[in-house]
């Protein structure tokens, strides 16, 4: 019998695979323990590519590009009317670049909009333009809620970013593109004012107060933005104080379009509201007018021809129809030989009137 020791010996069982198993590998529940760990990863690789493809599918399936937001921090400088300066540190917002249309970021409120933001739509509107914003801030500063305004800009406008930084009030210096869907319009001039809508006056509260010499303009059916805003503008520049709109047609008044035309007009002319044309026409027949409608018929009288009174309303509408005239009235045309079938712009033919009874006076 040999005296070495034998060295016990463990035999692999037959039909059956040992294998390594890694630290920290998981492995499912309803697997094999002994599963190879290349099939674990070959089903981990597949199952990774099946939601990448899934994902990018997703993706591509009507899906929108969100516009890239950037934003810059610049210094500039701000120049007050009075010549003082001051460096102050803005933020400027950038769309970026992106292919999605640009849209207005102001639209139809939803049914379940809270009273106060229905009430403040009402009550609030947009303002753009160098000439009509400056007006505004000059006239009635308080009204201005908010103020989007380009670099450019904000370094013309010291005085009113002071203004906004004392009271407390919001701005926003962004870029063009930015500025562009806050105001809804490429024509922003640099500079757009979230504010307070101006209130009407009752024509019958301002015949009340007794004058000696007097010039209205009343708007007859007139409705179109642009003529409007080139009526109030040309009321402005020859001094005329009031404009008289049936109550329905205020807010045609109030619209960013009207304002920007107006450049700055608006805040110089009153509104005087009135229930009915044929009611006010009335009133101020009664208060010593002299109403004047302007015509398109070559039976009414030339302009050159009219004697004007000390106080006197002038009844324009875009057709020249002069339908609320009563014999007591005047009618007039500016030309009897206009050889077109089309009459001047209304706003223009307004000037024509007014530059008339300014040389009557002067």
């Amino acid at each position: 019998m040999s005296n070495k020791t034998k060295v016990p010996v463990f035999q692999q069982a037959q039909n059956k695979q040992f294998n390594e198993r890694v630290v920290g590998e998981k492995f499912e529940k309803n697997t094999p323990h002994f599963k190879h760990k290349s099939q674990e990863r070959a089903a981990n690789k597949s199952r990774d590519s099946f939601h990448s493809t899934n994902k990018s599918q997703t993706r591509s399936k009507g899906s929108r590009s969100i516009p890239r937001v950037e934003q810059h921090i610049a210094q500039t400088t701000l120049r007050a009317a009075s010549g003082a300066e001051g460096k102050v540190k803005v933020v400027i917002k950038s769309t970026g670049i992106s292919d999605k249309v640009a849209e207005k970021k102001t639209g139809p409120l939803s049914p379940r909009a809270p009273e106060k933001i229905k009430k403040n739509r009402a009550e609030e509107m947009k303002v753009y333009g160098e000439n009509a914003c400056a007006a505004l801030f000059a006239q009635r500063p308080d009204s201005i809620v908010r103020v989007w305004a380009t670099v450019e800009m904000a370094k013309k406008s010291g005085e009113l970013f002071s203004y906004l930084a004392t009271s407390k009030k919001v701005y926003h210096v962004v870029d063009n593109a930015e500025l562009t869907l806050v105001s809804g319009t490429e024509h922003h001039g640099g500079i757009c004012m979230l504010v307070k809508k101006a209130r009407p006056f009752t024509l019958s509260g301002y015949l009340d107060i007794p004058r000696k010499q007097d010039c209205l303009v009343m708007l007859d059916g007139v409705q179109n933005a642009h003529n409007i805003g080139g009526i109030v503008r040309t009321c402005a520049v020859f001094g005329v104080k009031g404009m008289i709109v049936e109550r329905q047609f205020v807010d045609n008044l109030n619209t960013s379009a009207a304002v920007r035309v107006a450049e700055g007009g608006m805040e110089y002319i009153r509104v005087l509201e009135t229930d009915y044309a044929d009611n006010a026409l009335k009133q101020l027949r009664q208060a010593g007018y002299q109403v004047i409608h302007l015509s398109a018929s070559k039976q009414a009288k030339a302009l050159s021809k009219i004697k004007f009174a000390h106080k006197v309303v002038f009844v324009v509408s875009e057709a020249g129809r002069a339908i609320l005239a009563e014999k007591e009235d005047e009618k007039v045309v500016l030309s009897l030989n206009n050889p077109l079938n089309a009459e001047l712009n209304i706003a223009v033919a307004t000037g024509v009137l007014l530059a008339q009874w300014d040389l009557s006076i002067n």
